[in-house]
């Protein structure tokens, strides 16, 4: 049987969703021909630890921080050079910005590229019965965000043009930190007072969403002031706030509706 793939090779896999079940045959296939295994733990939350993924793929692997990827690059290019250097990311490895800057980096040096596309909170969120074709602009909300706006300006230019917005809300797997629905909301609403022209108020509808892809994920949908109450302990989490919605959306949307 031929390999699927050669030296010289940096291979982005993505290992899914939620945890390790989620991935795919092929990545798995992959991974284990991989000369070395590296876990990145920073951009996105998994269920499984290092210890587990290793174990369901009979690979050594080595757990990556921040700063491998962000200041120590150069080190893993160096080794896919002569290996094939398999980097495990949580959900699918090009939903980050940092993992475009590994590639890039990777073909300035002449090394060979390969990406195992998986599941990802961009396809989850249709759980909700929200078209994706009807989302605008993404945006994130992160912690320590009292002189950060731009969120809320996403959200502002989606509502004028019909649009949903999807709020991706701030973690740090490493601290054992996720920000929560209701944190989000208050951001939002801090913000709003201080705004001149209003694009919420306590009667807005929103969806917020735990845990999506996984057996127990949870979605919630009513009033941003009745989401807000509702304490949520599921990761991690994200809010959308609907545009103009199509009748087949609101039907759906009725099946998670606050009592």
């Amino acid at each position: 049987m031929d390999k699927i793939v050669t030296k010289m090779t940096l291979i982005l896999i993505s290992l899914g969703l939620y945890d390790i079940k989620d991935i795919s045959l092929r990545a798995i296939e992959i991974a284990r021909e991989c000369d070395v295994l590296y876990l990145e733990s920073y951009t996105n939350y998994f269920k499984d630890d290092v210890n587990s993924i290793s174990k369901y793929l009979g690979k050594e692997i080595r757990l990556a921080q921040r700063k491998d990827f962000e200041d120590n690059l150069d080190k893993i290019l160096k080794e896919a050079k002569n290996k094939k250097i398999g980097l495990l990311i949580p959900g699918d490895c090009l939903s980050a910005t940092t993992h475009i800057s590994i590639l890039n980096e990777a073909k300035k040096k002449n090394i060979k590229v390969e990406i195992i596309h998986g599941s990802s909170i961009f396809t989850a969120i249709a759980e909700t019965g929200l078209s994706l074709y009807n989302f605008g602009k993404i945006t994130s909300i992160p912690f320590n965000n009292s002189n950060i706006e731009t969120p809320y300006n996403v959200l502002g230019e989606n509502k004028k043009l019909g649009l949903h917005t999807l709020f991706l809300l701030d973690l740090k797997p490493d601290d054992g930190e996720y920000m929560k629905i209701n944190e989000a909301i208050d951001y939002l609403i801090n913000l709003e007072k201080k705004k001149k022209f209003k694009v919420i108020n306590n009667n807005t509808l929103c969806v917020g969403c735990a845990a999506l892809g996984s057996e127990d994920s949870k979605i919630v949908y009513g009033k941003i002031s009745d989401v807000r109450e509702i304490n949520i302990n599921k990761i991690p989490q994200c809010l959308i706030i609907p545009g103009k919605m199509q009748f087949f959306e609101e039907e759906y949307l009725e099946n998670f509706k606050l009592n």
